[in-house]
Parts: C-alpha cells; structure tokens; sequence
C-alpha cells in the first residue's frame, strides 16, 4: 500500500455515468451537459435526469467528476481517467478475492481463461517486457 494513492470506489450504476463522461468528453473536447448526458444514455437505462444529476453529484463528491459552473449550463468532466478507475477497481478485486496476489488472480484466469490464439501471444508478449 505504500506510496498508492487513493482509488475512487465507483458503483456499477455510476460506471455507466463515467464511460458516457469519457467517451462524449474526448468526442466534444468538452465537459459534458446533464442533457448531453442523459441522451447518451437513452436505449442503455431509463434513468430520469433526476437520478443522472445524483450520479454525478456523487461522483463529483467522490472526487471523479469535475462540474464546470463557469457558465449558465453546469458542464461535467471526468477527473479521473479510465485507467486510473480500472487499476483501482483492479487492485481492490486482487486484495478481496485473491488475498492481494496478483499471482494468484492471473493463475486463474490462466487456467479457467477461454484465450485465442492471438490473446495468448499477446499475454506472453506482455509478460516478456515486463523482464
């Protein structure tokens, strides 16, 4: 744990809050509005703006989501990276399920994984540079 920073802890409901948030961000090269938001969102969830706005309330208040109230028209932006959130959600699923080895998460997947041939090339590639 020494010299890791703080993950944000971010629920399912607000995952979907933050891949809209990332994707139309870097698509728009701005924030985000609650309307911009909710559109994306149309076909995926039948949330109301309501339970949008308290989503990103909460995000913004874990420190993961940035609301510019510089204009008339609150804008949203993702503070945090998609990296960043998928390492920290990494980590914490290695420390609960596998005891905090990361050795044992990938024996798992290694032996219950369904890999491609291309996958598996891929992961010993990865595993090579990593010596």
């Amino acid at each position: 744990m020494r010299g890791r920073r703080k993950t944000v802890k971010i629920s399912e409901a607000e995952w979907n809050i933050m891949k809209v948030l990332w994707e139309g961000c870097e698509y728009h090269g701005r924030g985000m509005t609650l309307g911009e938001i909710s559109q994306s969102l149309l076909g995926t969830t039948d949330w109301s703006n309501t339970t949008i706005r308290t989503l990103l309330i909460r995000l913004a208040n874990k420190g993961a989501v940035v609301i510019d109230k510089t204009t008339g028209i609150y804008k949203y932006l993702p503070k945090s990276s998609r990296d960043e959130c998928v390492q920290g959600e990494v980590q914490s699923f290695i420390e609960r399920v596998f005891d905090n080895s990361s050795y044992n998460l990938m024996a798992s997947l290694v032996k219950e994984g369904n890999f491609t041939e291309k996958e598996r090339r891929e992961i010993i590639k990865i595993l090579n540079d990593i010596e």
